[in-house]
């Protein structure tokens, strides 16, 4: 399989790094890539959101060199980006084929995170191309889940709002326990041990959670959520807790 991987920094290296060991990732002529991985670790803008429109356009700007008529390549796209973009590159290359597969990655273990995942999410609408997309995930997951493009991006959007809850309830909770005398580090160890409760979920007290990768997700959906006129104040002031 050739895959022509196109970003920079965190993803596009970890990606780099794990496929050239199965694939051929030597540069090549865009149109004769099997699939073209656009890995763009998504800007934050001086608001704490993500800058999508600038990946977008990174994203336009190389498809636009591919020569007119050529549909071979598959358009896979994993940078952090609101639900909807997927749609809206369809909308805008209809001869192209895309999919959406959200990177989960932490900054200091990227590679070892890309190479043994718990599982992959791929949201396509293209049947047809999932044999070659199971090609490409086989050698880092044993479990791919099949979806449509919004699903899978707001799979991202939901892990890293839920992640971001969490660090910022504990903290809540750890605040009331102070304040009353409670044991915080043993109530974490009781609640991590809760079956109903992951021994890895991030509940316990510290800092507030930073970086801005939880902050994009709880961002974009605390505005598509107003935009559209819903009501979410759960996820409206989980950035409030995580400041207080």
């Amino acid at each position: 399989m050739k895959v022509q991987i196109v970003g920079q920094d965190t993803l596009a290296a970890a990606v780099y790094q794990c496929c050239c060991m199965h694939f051929d990732t030597q540069p090549i002529d865009y149109a004769d890539a099997d699939l073209i991985w656009f890995c763009y670790d998504t800007p934050i803008t001086q608001y704490g959101a993500p800058d999508a429109p600038w990946v977008v356009e990174q994203i336009n700007s190389r498809l636009a060199r591919l020569p007119a008529g050529c549909t071979s390549p598959l358009i896979l796209t994993s940078s952090q980006l609101p639900v909807g973009t997927t749609a809206a590159l369809e909308a805008r290359w209809p001869a192209l084929d895309f999919a959406h597969s959200p990177e989960n990655l932490r900054v200091a273990t990227a590679v070892a995170d890309f190479s043994n995942q718990a599982r992959v999410v791929v949201g396509t609408r293209k049947p047809e191309r999932r044999a070659l997309l199971e090609a490409l995930f086989a050698p880092f997951t044993k479990f791919i889940i099949f979806t449509d493009p919004e699903t899978a991006e707001m799979v991202k959007h939901a892990l890293n709002c839920l992640l971001g809850l969490q660090i910022a309830w504990a903290n809540e909770i750890a605040r009331i326990a102070k304040a009353v005398g409670a044991d915080m580090d043993k109530v974490t160890l009781a609640l991590r041990s809760e079956p109903r409760v992951s021994p890895q979920a991030p509940l316990r007290a510290g800092a507030p959670f930073g970086g801005g990768h939880l902050a994009r997700d709880i961002i974009t959906l605390d505005m598509i959520a107003t935009d559209r006129g819903l009501h979410a104040p759960i996820i409206g002031h989980i950035m409030e807790s995580n400041e207080g």
